[in-house]
């Protein structure tokens, strides 16, 4: 058996041996560089093929050692039959170590073929894009072109340009600002035209180099956005050289123009009577501090009173402040001597360099500065505690309001229209259908109304003018009568859900449910609030249609809606 089961392992060394030369002997080609598809193909499938032999056999070799080991550990076994079972086994671990390296070494080759044959077609097919015109390319390319022109023309702004001919600069200037807008215009084309078409690929390729080419057209196309980015910076440093010329001449002018008239306008400022120039300013803002202090108690003073004053005020500031401008320029006649045309800059600082020739009168000016500065901070208080007053009374006017509107809809749910939607109560009041509530329409509906009031609610009754200041205030900014937006906001109770809570068909609870009602909804109030076993319900309509009784407050003072104002 020990001769028979080396004799068949030594069968199967041998088989294996050849199988390994053919494998070698096949695929030598490996080492030759530009190989053709078809070989790369060959190769792999004799490497899928070897590959298979070479893992077969080491099955073998692992099934027959276990199998046969024990027939060559027989007491009395010649010793050189062991000897040649032994080295048999080191050879199968050989065989198949060369074996292995062999299949490497032909599978590297291959990879590095098909690399090479890879490298090869993105370089075609790059080769193929390049030829094409691109229209990114080519916009890119105008846009530089044109930005070459307006960088050269405009070298002539680059430094101080002393000692240049202002007449040809300005000239030069004027000329480049529709060239620097054809840059702009130019950039901003092709930017449109790169992002359109990033990945251009009408020319036929390879499936398997399509997602590489996809990522160079997209770092092309990345190429293409960062120089268009470097355009736009560089035509802004033409802008700003040209503009730059024009602020350091227009500057030089300033200088020159407040060194010549500095000295005229000094020695007629020495000239003035202050005293006398001063006299009646001081008189105009006395006056405006004499009202002002009216007001200061204006917390306790009527809003009659507060309008009037605010009134007075009003005109004595304009007065004041107009006072105050023509004593300056009578201590500082800069306009008497620059036209209209010149930058209020230059004035400004010419007022200033005269004024600080003469440390009283800046002193003087700035004393009734700030006096017409207090006065008119006091002012700005009084018209805002009028807001403030007109807020509140509006607010009075505005509940009274939402009262006749219930007295509204508990008529006509007599009539059979309960819960009437909203939109339908505006196109009531929209008697003309033009889609706004006008003034007059929004007076006769609550003068009907009124007529409905029984004596216990004539503190709902609205004068005309309180009702006209409310329609005012519910008027948009440019329309002339209230939108359906805008009735809303004004006539319409709405409540916030803060707390789940059932909706009921009934006033008391138990009641039958309509269905529950939860947090941030908004609901339409219809009636209410009506109180039943300690509890503050609210008759409400939901934005799905759902009508029924809802909780307010319960009668352990939870509050699940709150009061909510559209916006």
């Amino acid at each position: 058996r020990a001769h028979q089961s080396l004799q068949d392992f030594e069968e199967m060394l041998q088989n294996f041996r050849l199988s390994t030369k053919e494998f070698q002997e096949m695929n030598k080609v490996s080492d030759k560089p530009g190989m053709a598809a078809t070989e790369v193909k060959r190769l792999e499938e004799s490497m899928e093929d070897f590959q298979h032999t070479l893992k077969q056999f080491g099955l073998d070799v692992k099934e027959i050692t276990a199998k046969c080991s024990s027939h060559f550990t027989v007491p009395g076994l010649p010793m050189d039959l062991r000897r040649s079972w032994m080295q048999t086994v080191n050879e199968s671990g050989t065989l198949r170590k060369e074996a292995g390296e062999s299949l490497e070494k032909v599978r590297a080759a291959t990879t590095e073929a098909k690399a090479l044959a890879k490298k090869e077609m993105l370089k075609a097919a790059k080769a193929k894009l390049q030829l094409e015109d691109d229209p990114g390319e080519m916009a890119v390319a105008k846009a530089r072109q044109l930005l070459e022109v307006v960088e050269e023309k405009a070298e002539p702004f680059i430094g101080i340009p002393k000692g240049k001919d202002e007449g040809e600069m300005q000239w030069l200037a004027k000329e480049l600002e529709p060239m620097i807008e054809g840059v702009d215009e130019a950039i901003e084309s092709a930017k449109s035209e790169v992002v359109s078409h990033p990945l251009k690929m009408e020319i036929e390729i390879e499936e398997e180099i399509k997602e590489d080419i996809k990522e160079y057209l997209k770092d092309e196309a990345k190429k293409l956005q960062m120089s268009l980015g470097q355009f736009s910076r560089r035509t802004q440093r033409v802008r700003n050289l040209v503009a730059n010329y024009q602020k350091d001449l227009q500057d030089a002018k300033s200088k020159e123009l407040i060194a010549e008239l500095k000295p005229q306008i000094v020695e007629q400022v020495k000239a003035v009577n202050v005293d006398d120039a001063a006299a009646e300013v001081t008189t105009l803002i006395k006056e405006a501090e004499v009202l002002s202090e009216k007001v200061r108690i204006m917390g306790s003073m009527s809003m009659e009173d507060l309008q009037v004053a605010a009134k007075e005020i009003d005109a004595k500031v304009a007065e004041a402040a107009d006072g105050l401008e023509g004593f300056q320029q009578q201590i500082c006649p800069v306009e008497d001597h620059i036209t209209e045309d010149v930058d209020e800059k230059v004035k400004q600082t010419l007022r200033k360099h005269i004024l600080g020739e003469f440390k009283g009168l800046r002193q003087k000016v700035d004393f009734f500065q700030n006096r017409v500065k207090r006065v008119k901070g006091i002012l700005d208080k009084c018209h805002s505690q009028i807001r403030q007053k007109d807020g509140l009374r509006l607010k009075g006017v505005r509940t009274k309001v939402l009262g006749l509107m219930d007295v509204f809809r508990e008529d006509q749910a007599g009539k059979g229209l309960e819960g009437l939607p909203s939109k339908d109560i505006f196109g009531m009041l929209d008697r003309d259908k033009d889609g706004l509530i006008g003034k007059e329409e929004f007076l006769f509906f609550f003068d009907d109304v009124a007529q409905l009031l029984e004596e216990n609610q004539e503190s709902l009754r609205t004068s005309t003018e309180d009702l006209e200041k409310l329609f005012d205030f519910g008027l948009r900014d440019g329309h002339e009568g209230l939108s359906f937006e805008a009735f809303e906001r004004l006539l319409i109770r709405f409540v916030q859900v803060v707390r789940p809570t059932v909706m009921t068909q009934q006033l008391t609870l138990p009641g039958e449910a309509v269905r529950e009602v939860k947090p941030n909804e908004i609901l339409e109030v219809l009636a209410g609030p009506q109180v039943t076993a300690k509890m503050k319900r609210v008759y409400c309509r939901s934005k799905d249609g759902a009508i029924g009784w809802v909780t307010v407050i319960g009668n352990v003072g939870s509050f699940f809606v709150k009061d909510f104002q559209p916006e």
